[in-house]
């Protein structure tokens, strides 16, 4: 039997519950649900009670209490719904030689860049690529992620694709207080040591079905652009996914507008992510599908490129996530409140905007929004204590 807790006199709790009523769509300020000197009750488990302190039931003032004195607010367990966490090596010099005027092609031609990465996670065991990847986990838990999508990717092979997803499952058992999403996204890049037709057919007839029937990722992704996939490779490759019951995502219109958006509504996929490039008709159809516009403001910043335009998927009526897309060549930072800022500051997002973008509608995004993202009775309890007294101080102070 699990002990049962309580928090009482929170400056504010954030429940989201307007955000969830309103599925996360056309939200004003006051969708964050505040309930001012709140409490909750709680186990290791589920959410059990929330509401306001001097409305605390009699059963529950006698279990285990910590009173935060008005001087701290606690909300949903932040959502980083787009990462890259599995990997080898450091693409360090590469970044400051780009930085002294060296072009990405330039290094590329060298045999750096993605195959720098994929040369280094290909040679990594298991347990280095654990154990890189379990301090990674612990950074993020730290800036307040409770739930963290994690991609396979830099194998671009059938063994290290593997070996990658095999790393998420152990960081499950070592972390259980994080809830750890697999995602399996083969289609990366082309591997340079292989036709890409060859490694297509791989894709579809080998790893997807060992994926599926190991269990060993809810997601299957696909990098839709130009030089990478084409529309017509990624949706062969989403709909084999979805037949052997994974669940979708797609690298959406970033580099290039390609209409992937458009795809991924279709295929009724959880989430289209990046979306720097997303035509009118890719933002028709986020507003009338369910799919999440996951938007990765730190890569865009990263890149020194327009960012997405979040203002006009919003206004369409079209949910909204922000994520940090951890990787190595183009958003090194697990620091999720920093996306929060660029968020506020060049995507021009409202207080509650930004809220749901990493909770709720994140939680969506991830298949999760019956169990995380809101503070509600028989949710998670994976809530977070912050240090401050209001939400919006998590990205005023930027990069803390």
């Amino acid at each position: 039997m699990t002990t049962i807790q309580a928090f009482t006199h929170a400056s504010f709790i954030y429940t989201g519950e307007n955000i969830v009523q309103k599925d996360g769509r056309h939200l004003n300020v006051n969708d964050v649900s505040a309930i001012e000197d709140g409490a909750i009750v709680f186990n290791s488990k589920k959410i059990i009670w929330v509401g306001k302190t001097e409305e605390l039931p009699i059963k529950y003032k006698k279990v285990k209490t910590t009173d935060l004195k008005n001087k701290k607010a606690i909300m949903p367990g932040l959502i980083d719904s787009h990462t890259h966490l599995v990997f080898a090596g450091s693409r360090a010099s590469e970044f400051a030689r780009r930085c002294a005027g060296a072009t990405y092609q330039e290094i590329a031609n060298e045999g750096g860049g993605i195959l720098t990465t994929v040369k280094a996670t290909r040679e990594a065991s298991v347990e280095k690529l654990f154990e890189l990847a379990l301090k990674r986990a612990l950074i993020s838990y730290r800036y307040g992620v409770r739930t963290i999508e994690c991609k396979s990717g830099y194998g671009l092979d059938h063994d290290t694709e593997m070996k990658c997803l095999t790393v998420i499952q152990h960081l499950r058992k070592a972390l259980p207080q994080m809830t750890f999403v697999s995602t399996y996204l083969g289609a990366h890049a082309i591997p340079h040591d292989q036709k890409k037709s060859r490694y297509l057919d791989d894709i579809l007839h080998k790893t997807l079905p060992m994926v599926a029937q190991k269990k060993l990722a809810e997601f299957c992704d696909v990098f839709i652009d130009e030089g990478y996939f084409s529309l017509a490779e990624g949706e062969r490759i989403l709909r084999t996914a979805k037949k052997l019951g994974l669940k979708l995502k797609v690298h959406a219109d970033e580099m290039q507008n390609t209409e992937s958006t458009k795809l991924a509504c279709k295929l009724h996929a959880h989430s289209a992510d990046h979306l720097l490039k997303v035509s009118d008709k890719g933002i028709a159809a986020l507003a009338v599908g369910n799919t999440v516009a996951t938007l990765l403001p730190g890569t865009a910043f990263y890149l020194k490129m327009d960012y997405a335009p979040a203002r006009k998927i919003l206004d369409a009526g079209g949910r909204v996530a922000v994520a940090t897309d951890f990787n190595p060549g183009s958003c090194y930072s697990l620091n999720l409140p920093l996306m929060m800022n660029f968020s506020a500051l060049y995507m021009q997002m409202n207080l509650a905007e930004i809220f749901a973008s990493v909770t709720s509608n994140a939680a969506s995004a991830l298949g999760l929004e019956s169990s995380k993202g809101s503070i509600k009775r028989g949710y998670d309890s994976d809530f977070v204590v912050l240090p401050y007294e209001r939400f919006e101080e998590i990205y005023y102070r930027m990069g803390w």
